[in-house]
């Protein structure tokens, strides 16, 4: 698999976690057969697995399949119920660790291609050579050209403040579509494949695939390989809070909320336990303290953590 196809981030993620369960020991028989089965699913899958390999053996760790030190087996053979634990808690510790890693592994492609760039948990305003204005959020990258007018968003989310000028059209490419501005203000998230865009003044036009939509304000949509999706309506108050520093949910996942969080957080935070990442949540957060806003949803829900710092956070009931 040439080094060129990019991974998507959840196979780096995924790949992490197998690879931390295997070098804790975590693994069942039924677990080896499903990750055999998961590797062989995709090419990718696989490469991915090899890259967790590399940047864990760099680190210093031991080499997957092999049998651990003696020292490590006497250990596993008296630790009894609470290593099981203490293991669940390491494998999270190395998923986080080797996730990261190749996180900024395949950050440097985009860090060669970027004009402008922010850090995870900061927002950047970055005046074009037209005069546009695009504020930049947590770990998002753009590019432009020389007249400013067609802007290319590399990774994250932008939104974007055009100049006028009817006779040059302002771009914002993303993916595998574009957004081209109809009036003065709107958003383009990019996800993987796909990106949002949503628009909170005047409208835009989305087209991706030969497919294209015309959004007003209020208004939202994703593209991605499959072409234009639905348009859906939202509370511009909502979509661009984050300008304002702050994120707000209604009725929410927990899951779905931490992973948002997490976007602004420089470690790792996650939900242990599929059922009570389907927890319902709603509230106002403040993206510039993540581990705050952490702290309120345990206490409003009634739920634990275990944390080694603040930097690698692991909710559970």
């Amino acid at each position: 698999m040439p080094d060129a196809q990019p991974i998507p981030k959840p196979v780096r993620q995924q790949a992490a976690r197998w690879f931390a369960q295997r070098e804790t020991g975590e693994l069942s028989a039924d677990d080896e057969v499903r990750l055999a089965q998961w590797l062989a699913a995709d090419p990718l899958h696989a490469h991915a697995f090899a890259q967790a390999e590399a940047v864990w053996e760099g680190l210093g760790g031991a080499r997957i399949g092999a049998p651990p030190p003696p020292a490590r087996r006497r250990a596993r053979r008296f630790i009894g119920g609470q290593g099981a634990v203490r293991r669940r808690w390491a494998g999270g510790a190395i998923a986080a660790s080797l996730a990261l890693m190749l996180v900024f592994a395949a950050d440097v492609p985009t860090r060669l291609q970027a004009d402008a760039m922010t850090a995870t948990g900061e927002r950047r305003e970055v005046r074009l050579p037209d005069g546009s204005i695009a504020l930049l959020n947590t770990g998002s990258a753009i590019a432009f050209d020389e007249d400013g007018r067609t802007v290319r968003l590399l990774r994250g989310e932008a939104a974007f403040r055009v100049a006028r000028d009817p006779d040059h059209p302002f771009s914002v490419i993303a993916g595998p579509g574009s957004t081209t501005a109809l009036g003065t203000r709107f958003i383009v998230r990019r996800i993987e494949d796909t990106a949002r865009v949503s628009v909170t003044e005047h409208s835009v036009r989305v087209s991706a695939h030969e497919q294209s939509a015309v959004l007003r304000e209020g208004e939202t949509l994703t593209y991605g390989p499959n072409g234009v999706g639905p348009t859906r309506s939202i509370a511009v108050p909502d979509a661009d809070a984050w300008t304002r520093g702050r994120i707000r949910v209604v009725n929410r996942p927990l899951g779905e909320v931490v992973a948002e969080l997490a976007r602004y957080h420089r470690g790792y935070i996650a939900v242990t336990n599929a059922e009570l990442a389907k927890r319902p949540v709603s509230g106002t957060f403040d993206i510039g303290d993540p581990v705050g806003a952490i702290g309120v949803i345990e206490r409003t829900l009634g739920i634990a953590s275990t944390r080694l710092t603040d930097h690698l956070i692991l909710l559970h009931s």
